[in-house]
């Protein structure tokens, strides 16, 4: 194997001569990949001056030096590396200010939770207990008790009151 199987980082071989370059590339590609931060996804077409170390994914119907990459990271760095997204990497979308998952070959910015752990404990959890709200009647104290024991009773269940 000559590269990693994960992010296709470059790997010294026995005996390889000038092994610094190999080392540069693959510390440079650690740079591109780890803790990635983009500045859109909404770019089907390389801007016409890139800052020195800027990334981007490129979007749907790619041109010029891009064509051919949607959805794959184009990082400027004097000329373009473009480089395939790994399953289950997060991504910082600078211009949208949300977090992505990569996952099934698209970016989803709709990252899929289950529930909120503290401590071991589960806080939230999805989906959420419809209460029902007090309904007319001549007994509205009674009706506003059972509600108040609903809400109560859900927070309980999720860990944000004790009993």
């Amino acid at each position: 194997m000559t590269v990693t199987a994960r992010l296709g980082l470059p790997l010294i071989a026995t005996g390889q001569a000038q092994k610094e370059l190999t080392h540069n590339t693959a510390i440079h590609g650690l740079d591109r990949l780890v803790h990635l931060c983009v500045a859109s996804r909404a770019l089907s077409g390389p801007p016409e001056l890139p800052a020195p170390g800027a990334t981007w994914i490129v979007g749907e119907g790619a041109t010029g030096a891009w064509a051919g990459y949607t959805g794959a990271l184009a990082h400027w760095d004097g000329a373009w590396v473009i480089a395939a997204p790994a399953e289950g990497m997060l991504c910082w979308i600078a211009d949208e200010a949300i977090v992505a998952v990569f996952g099934g070959g698209v970016w989803n910015a709709a990252l899929p939770v289950a529930g909120l752990k503290i401590g071991g404990a589960m806080m939230l959890t999805e989906p959420p207990v419809a209460i029902d709200a007090p309904e007319g009647g001549s007994v509205i104290d009674i009706e506003a008790r059972a509600v108040l024991a609903g809400l109560l009773g859900y927070l309980r269940e999720q860990g944000l009151l004790t009993s």
